[in-house]
């Protein structure tokens, strides 16, 4: 007596089968993902720890000099009076964050300072600080008469933007945070 097979589904799906090729679909989704988290996190950790090289292109000799000689300062310091940094006149700096240094940033920094919110004169016109630069702004009178860019990862400034009169333009460094040296304005006393 032979027994009569009733038509059974294969155990394993079958080559072509949808199943069979969803699976390679999210098997190839899932490698993609992880492929792309694993450069994101190599590529970004090496830029949050200072892999890159820490200057930018967009920062002038000079410049670089001046935030490694006020890095210096403050690793050997407590803080540093930026009046004893500069040699040449103003009365008030700014610490201006990335994008555009022009007349709407300079007066959301004299605010945050608690200064007048006067007009300031920029002499060469508005001035774009790429991402992720930083300037201090010198103004004497109503006019901005020098800045300074630095890269966010030799100076970190621990809020910004403000500005400060000369005599409390002293600032107290913080430790490092990836290679930058954090600062902000030393306790006035």
């Amino acid at each position: 007596m032979t027994r009569a097979h009733s038509p059974s589904a294969p155990p394993h799906p079958a080559a072509g089968s949808g199943r069979r090729q969803q699976r390679r679909w999210l098997l190839a989704a899932a490698g993609l993902f992880l492929a792309s988290i694993a450069a994101m996190l190599h590529w970004g950790l090496n830029v949050l720890w200072g892999v890159v090289p820490n200057q930018s292109v967009a920062i002038s000799a000079v410049d670089q000099t001046f935030a490694r000689q006020f890095k210096a300062h403050l690793v050997a310091g407590p803080q540093v009076d930026l009046a004893s940094e500069t040699s040449f006149p103003w009365q008030i700096v700014c610490v201006i964050e990335p994008f555009e240094l022009d007349a709407a940033s300079l007066r959301e920094a004299l605010h945050a300072g608690g200064l007048p919110e006067e007009k300031v004169e920029l002499p060469g016109g508005p001035v774009a600080i790429p991402q992720p630069n930083w300037l201090f702004t010198f103004i004497d009178g109503h006019r901005v008469v020098r800045t300074i860019a630095f890269h966010h990862r030799e100076i970190e400034p621990r809020h910004g933007p403000y500005c400060v009169p000369r005599e409390r333009a002293r600032f107290a460094g913080f430790g490092r945070t990836g290679g930058a040296f954090t600062i902000d304005l030393a306790p006035w006393s």
